[in-house]
């Protein structure tokens, strides 16, 4: 008679890869992760990134202190009064005129503040959530060791390519778009660039006189040649108003492809080759 045989039921968890090189990989990858996590401030791809949006930030900044100065320089000119006592008498404002012109200004500086806005947010936010990534990534890695290639495989994969995503992929889209945005747009930002500052040239802020004795306005006045000065430049401004807010809504589309569209192509391309990686089997 031969002996009865024993059944060994399987062992699952850590014990189930106890013999394969599985538990200590998963275990140098979650000290690693933790690295990442903790030391994001010093990766330098991430300093990159926050580089890059900080620029775009601080052109739209100036971007936006421009287009207020202007602002202001139109609201100033339509309150300029012309005594009248040919047939009657009184005063008139001629340069209403300029009033569609000033509110478009306006609305157009309104979306440069929340472009500028966002993207400062984004220059502060992607250090901390790339960190986040890569404490999921030690998580899953935690995860696939405690369980097992079995039964925690599929989780941990899950976490761990969406945790990748957010420490690796975000970072290094906008570390892309930075090399990309700029050949890309820097013709239309350098021709528009040169539209605007020819035709504000004068109302930029540059030409301001600092208050003294005199008084501001005093100096202002006698610094621009008066009222007649203040008229021509106005009067240029709306001649050329088609050219004018279409340059600026040109740079506010540079602004918008570099920090939302490019990157958000991007981190579309990612996030399909995430979804994909996750769904493996």
């Amino acid at each position: 008679m031969t002996a009865p045989t024993t059944l060994k039921t399987p062992r699952s968890g850590w014990m189930a890869d106890r013999r394969g090189p599985w538990p200590w990989l998963a275990a140098a990858l979650a000290v690693l992760a933790v690295v990442a996590a903790l030391s994001y401030d010093r990766n330098p791809l991430i300093s990159v990134a926050q580089g890059y949006a900080e620029d775009v930030a601080k052109a739209s900044a100036a971007t936006y202190v421009s287009l207020r100065t202007l602002n202001a320089f139109l609201s100033f000119a339509q309150e300029i009064e012309v005594g009248g006592s040919l047939v009657v008498s009184g005063t008139a404002r001629p340069l209403k005129v300029l009033e569609p012109i000033d509110d478009t200004i306006e609305r157009i500086a309104s979306v440069v503040f929340v472009v500028m806005l966002a993207t400062g947010v984004l220059s502060v936010a992607l250090g901390p959530v790339s960190g986040t990534g890569w404490g999921l990534v030690a998580l899953a890695a935690v995860l696939w060791a405690w369980r097992g290639r079995a039964r925690g495989g599929a989780a941990a994969r899950k976490l761990g390519v969406y945790g990748a995503f957010l420490g690796l992929a975000l970072p290094l889209a906008f570390l892309l778009a930075s090399v990309l945005a700029e050949r890309m747009t820097a013709r239309v930002w350098a021709e528009h660039q040169a539209v605007v500052a020819e035709m504000t040239e004068g109302v930029d802020g540059s030409d301001l006189p600092a208050p003294g004795d005199g008084g501001f306005w005093r100096e202002l006045q006698d610094r621009l040649g008066g009222a007649d000065r203040y008229q021509a430049m106005a009067a240029s401004l709306y001649t050329h108003a088609d050219d004018l807010i279409a340059s600026y809504i040109a740079i506010l589309a540079v602004f918008i492809f570099r920090i939302f569209v490019l990157p958000v192509m991007l981190v579309g391309a990612f996030m399909v080759l995430a979804r994909h990686l996750s769904r493996m089997s």
